[in-house]
């Protein structure tokens, strides 16, 4: 693709590298776009990159309007003291309602719900969200050891690197699950379920670490070189 461009021109390669470097640096995610199912009451800020979800009540999803696979999201989140201590969390390769994996966060024990963290598989509708059980919910990983639970008024920083085999997420930059699988592409998003008052904010994607994306400084050199030879084949034949 890089000869037939030069033959046109060399901005044509400079515009590649240009594409590499938006890819691999996205910037903060505009939410303004992004749609709520029900169980929720989800607030956009002015800005755009800030969503309060206001309602405890059924579990609720606020998805995002692409569908994404071999990309990190990192950003912030966390809940205002003295709103219950059900779970928060994340949706990951959403397709429909029977279709997504799940990554929630209990504060506290509650009957047969654990405190703690989740990764859940759902592929189908006989799911029970609160105690992770039913023939169409699979928990892929699990740790409820020790006090775990999320704490009231901390801001926690959230890493989820999700490709099409692996999924890694880290808290605060210490590793909670990190697994191997067949995944699929699937919409992002913001899970709350008898939680209410959480906030989701500065959330960014860039290409997956575990994908081999050249780097732009390469790109570009290379760029360069090949515009040189191309600069002089070009005086040779005038």
């Amino acid at each position: 693709e890089i000869s037939a461009c030069l033959v046109g021109s060399e901005m044509c390669i400079r515009d590649r590298v240009l594409s590499v470097t938006s890819i691999a640096n996205a910037g903060l995610i505009d939410l303004s776009s992004w749609t709520a199912t029900s169980g929720g009451t989800w607030n956009v800020d002015a800005g755009n990159t800030s969503v309060y979800q206001t309602t405890n009540g059924n579990p609720t999803f606020f998805l995002s309007d692409t569908n994404y696979i071999n990309t990190q999201f990192d950003g912030t989140f966390g809940v205002t003291p003295g709103w219950d201590d059900d779970y928060i969390g994340f949706v990951f390769g959403y397709n429909n309602s029977n279709d997504y994996l799940l990554f929630d966060w209990k504060q506290a024990d509650q009957g047969a719900a654990n405190s703690g963290f989740t990764l859940s598989r759902i592929t189908g509708s006989n799911v029970n969200l609160w105690d992770h059980t039913g023939a169409d919910i699979s928990v892929l990983a699990s740790n409820y050891t020790g006090n775990n639970g999320w704490v009231d008024g901390v801001t926690y920083n959230f890493t989820l690197d999700f490709t099409t085999t692996s999924i890694s997420i880290d808290m605060d930059n210490a590793n909670i699950f990190d697994i191997a699988g067949t995944f699929n592409t699937g919409k992002f998003g913001f899970y709350n379920y008898s939680q209410a008052g959480v906030r989701y904010t500065g959330f960014e994607e860039t290409v997956s670490p575990s994908i081999d994306v050249p780097e732009p400084s390469t790109l570009a050199i290379f760029a360069l070189g090949i515009m040189g030879l191309a600069s002089r084949r070009f005086k040779k034949q005038s």
